[in-house]
């Protein structure tokens, strides 16, 4: 006589990997949006020093100007959400195993979180004022070489050491951990694992991040200056619908509406630094036509200001095509960019 062995359903979900949020704790929330969809921030221009003229009839402090000043209005446009139903018929045929609210919290760590995270990512790393492409690949030899000149860099643009954090290629950390120099004097792997953060190099906070989750596979790190974006959450909303009309079922509904953003002053308050996907940055060259630009990046498009706005955001940026001939003294910056590509890090060329 054969025997037939029993099959059941367990009333236990086996759910997929919950990530928090990689970038949450080093995103800018110095701005609100409560009740605007956009914001104006005023930027002041700086001062020009002058020898004082301890003898002159007038105006020994120099020439009075009116202090001027920069706008940038930051618009959110990120208006996302996602629904599904849980029908009573089909909950009463699997033993009640689904519930509601479990099931937005669950969707909300796997699908929203890092959603989140890599939109901020790809906003940060197109906005940055600083960077570098260099095809060759780092080793453990040369990572923390590396690192420490893209501090450096920020340090020589006055950016402040404190609240800066390494996002880090995940393949990129490995090299970072068997590095010489990170071998038994650094705190790199020291301390326990919070927010992410597995140690510190230069005072910097170190937060591996999946290559699926930067911009490009090819990122080697970004270093960020906490303060230098704005990164808001203006709403989250997660609900249960009971029985709405037209259904015998439990429907399950999350919105969320977000954005982020890099100030004008503070582009150079992140620095990505990649192997590829990302475009070069610009160079500047004065000859008798006037200024030329241009990118070793064969398919990038340069944009340029001549009013000291940045190129990456102001109404005023222009597509490259011919030279140019600004008057002396003018101060062209500019970036290229590339098709599905990363931004170029922000040049800078002044007018002799």
């Amino acid at each position: 006589m054969s025997v037939n062995l029993t099959t059941k359903y367990v009333p236990l979900i086996d759910e997929r990997f919950k990530l928090f949020s990689i970038t949450e704790k080093y995103a800018g929330k110095k701005y609100e949006f409560d009740g605007a969809q956009s914001i104006k921030i005023y930027s002041v221009d700086a001062v020009s020093l002058n020898d004082y003229n301890r003898t002159a009839a007038g105006g020994r402090f120099g020439a009075v100007s009116e202090l001027g000043d920069a706008v940038q209005t930051l618009t959110l446009t990120q208006d996302k959400s996602f629904t599904f139903s849980i029908d009573h018929g089909n909950s009463a045929d699997q033993v009640n195993f689904k519930h509601c609210n479990e099931q937005l919290k669950s969707n909300w760590d796997e699908v929203c979180t890092p959603a989140i995270d890599q939109y901020r990512f790809k906003k940060w790393a197109n906005g940055a004022g600083l960077g570098l492409l260099n095809t060759t690949a780092l080793t453990k030899d040369t990572v923390i070489g590396a690192i420490m000149t893209a501090s450096a860099a920020m340090s020589e643009k006055l950016v402040p050491k404190k609240n800066r954090v390494i996002f880090i290629n995940e393949s990129v950390y490995l090299l970072t951990k068997l590095a010489s120099e990170v071998i038994g004097v650094d705190t790199l792997g020291a301390k326990a694992v919070e927010n992410g953060v597995v140690g510190y190099i230069d005072g910097m906070a170190i937060v591996p991040v999946p290559s699926s989750y930067l911009p490009s596979a090819d990122v080697n790190f970004i270093i960020k200056y906490k303060d230098s974006t704005v990164d808001p959450i203006k709403l989250k909303t997660m609900r249960v619908q009971k029985n709405p009309v037209g259904y015998d079922a439990d429907i399950g509904e999350c919105r969320f509406y977000h954005d982020s953003f890099v100030l004008d002053n503070k582009i150079n308050g992140i620095y990505v630094h990649a192997k590829g996907g990302m475009a070069d940055l610009p160079t500047a060259a004065s000859g008798t036509s006037g200024i030329t630009l241009s990118c070793a990046t064969g398919s990038a498009v340069i944009k340029y200001t001549t009013d000291g706005s940045n190129p990456k955001t102001s109404s005023t940026a222009s597509v490259y095509s011919t030279a140019l001939t600004p008057v002396p003294g003018t101060r062209v910056r500019f970036f290229a960019s590339v098709p599905g590509g990363i931004n170029s890090p922000v040049a800078e060329f002044t007018v002799a």
